[in-house]
């Protein structure tokens, strides 16, 4: 079964592989569920937070774990994302 693509973010494949300005985290040889049209696919769920990237260092287990009918499994060397520091503090 598969989660509804309404529970994901995408990122388009031209933003996600060049590094912004500021703290990042950088994700190295993996991969990833990828919308052929919207690019690299975050798990956000049906409130919409919390995003967690769809990726795995091994490509049998992304392909296990990946089944959406919308997406397709492919390597990226190198992705990026921004890192708000204010996630990490206690309010």
């Amino acid at each position: 079964m598969s989660l509804p693509i309404e529970h994901y973010r995408f990122v388009p494949i031209e933003t996600a592989t060049v590094p912004p300005g500021g703290l990042i985290e950088h994700f190295r040889d993996r991969w990833w569920l990828v919308h052929p049209e919207r690019g690299v696919a975050y798990y956000v769920g049906a409130r919409g937070k919390d995003a967690s990237p769809q990726c795995n260092g091994d490509e049998a287990v992304a392909r296990r774990l990946f089944t959406p009918d919308w997406a397709e499994i492919r390597f990226i060397p190198s992705v990026f994302r921004r890192i708000d520091p204010h996630d990490y503090c206690n309010r």
